[in-house]
């Protein structure tokens, strides 16, 4: 199992573009239909001003999407769309020439995508290798031991435990010694410290129920 970074190119062409004028980070939590042409996600979206549903409804690869709940700035969305004919040839690609397949959660943002990609090392160097090819650059986050119900764990998670705990993970809050401290972390995430405490002890406690509960 690799996690990675992804910068894919020609990002307008793909459809993603337009939606951060509007929308900082859009989080792909469980997809509950997915072909080569059509999707059906539950995202949480993280909004740059104020939520604006009728805006994300304009989104070219968008065909409708409906608000299931807010927090803040935050929205959980259930959205139906379809890919635009260049990414569903990549998908279709994806699929029958590297055998390897996506694990949700997956986060977007303006510049990168962050997933992870489930293969043996000899698909997933072939694909890293046609990416390399397309022209998209890459950042290598981990490679681990695929372990389905330790990923199934992150998609019990609301978008905003998800967030504390992404960027509680990726700014080092986590390491020995710590590369940040709670209170950094909060201002980091515009969020007050005891809000950053709250969701990173449920998105803790959340996790260790999945794994370890019988």
């Amino acid at each position: 199992m690799l996690r990675l970074n992804y910068n894919p190119p020609d990002i307008l062409e793909l459809g993603y573009g337009e939606m951060f004028r509007k929308i900082e980070e859009v989080t792909v939590i469980k997809p509950l239909m997915q072909t080569f042409d059509r999707f059906i996600f539950v995202c949480g979206v993280v909004w740059k001003g104020e939520p604006d549903i009728d805006f994300l409804n304009d989104v070219s690869l968008v065909e409708s999407a409906s608000e299931i709940s807010r927090e803040g700035n935050m929205s959980l969305i259930m959205v139906y769309g379809k890919f635009p004919e260049i990414y569903t040839d990549i998908i279709r690609k994806f699929f029958d020439t590297f055998n390897c397949f996506l694990e949700f959660p997956a986060r977007l943002t303006e510049k990168t995508l962050s997933g992870t990609i489930v293969g043996t090392n000899d698909n997933i160097n072939r694909f890293l290798s046609f990416a390399k090819a397309w022209g998209a650059t890459y950042e290598v986050v981990s490679i681990r031991k695929y372990l389905p119900h330790v990923e199934g764990a992150l998609s019990n998670l609301t978008p905003r435990q998800f967030k504390c705990m992404e960027a509680a993970v990726r700014l080092g809050y986590f390491d020995i010694p710590r590369k940040i401290n709670s209170r950094e972390l909060a201002s980091e995430l515009g969020l007050s410290h005891a809000t950053v405490l709250e969701h990173i002890k449920k998105a803790q406690r959340e996790i260790f129920h999945a794994l370890f509960k019988e």
